[in-house]
């Protein structure tokens, strides 16, 4: 686990005292309580495409179907990007279980300075895209592809949900200070 650990309620009840200096027992469906929760959902949203949370890190996602005779996989829909960080690789696990092939990830746009031998992929989008198209003979061929990636933070709803960023504390202050800013009542 990362980090201080919150859920969705404490962050409202956070939100509000920062905010207003008052403790409340705001319910699911109170407007100033569905108002924080917006105000958290939009700052994840927007934040979590400008930074690489180790919360939303996983490190051996398993793509579904295997390897087949072409260069271009599909990336699920849950992955926001591949990490392409020294020392992460995406790899391929042959179809016997145990031996395995690792493709260092590189820019997309730097994939085709590569020889067509070279062990690299690229992310490009929603595909996952390979240097190399593979064959038959391929040890690859039929293999299970796993990747570091960053999911996307999900959206926050119901109260026992975990806040799915790094520093909790930092979501309170964002919306608490957003919360005060659009404060008709002051």
């Amino acid at each position: 686990m990362w980090g201080i650990r919150m859920i969705l309620a404490d962050l409202v009840a956070s939100v509000y005292l920062k905010a207003t200096g008052k403790r409340s027992s705001l319910t699911s469906s109170d407007e100033k309580y569905l108002k924080i929760v917006e105000l958290a959902n939009a700052f994840t949203d927007v934040w979590q495409n400008t930074a690489d949370w180790s919360s939303q890190y996983d490190p051996d996602l398993s793509f579904s179907g295997t390897v087949t005779a072409t260069d271009t996989f599909a990336i699920p829909a849950a992955v926001r990007k591949i990490s392409d960080a020294r020392g992460d690789f995406v790899r391929i696990w042959w179809t016997d279980g145990v031996n395995y092939t690792d493709f260092d990830v590189v820019p997309a746009d730097t994939l085709k300075r590569y020889d067509s031998g070279s062990n690299v992929c690229a992310q490009t989008g929603s595909s996952l895209i390979f240097r190399r198209t593979f064959k038959t003979n391929d040890a690859e061929y039929g293999g299970t592809i796993k990747a570091p990636v960053y999911t996307f933070a999900p959206t926050l709803s119901g109260a026992s949900d975990v806040i799915a960023v790094d520093i909790p504390r930092w979501l309170v202050f964002m919306c608490a200070a957003e919360y005060v800013r659009n404060d008709i009542t002051k």
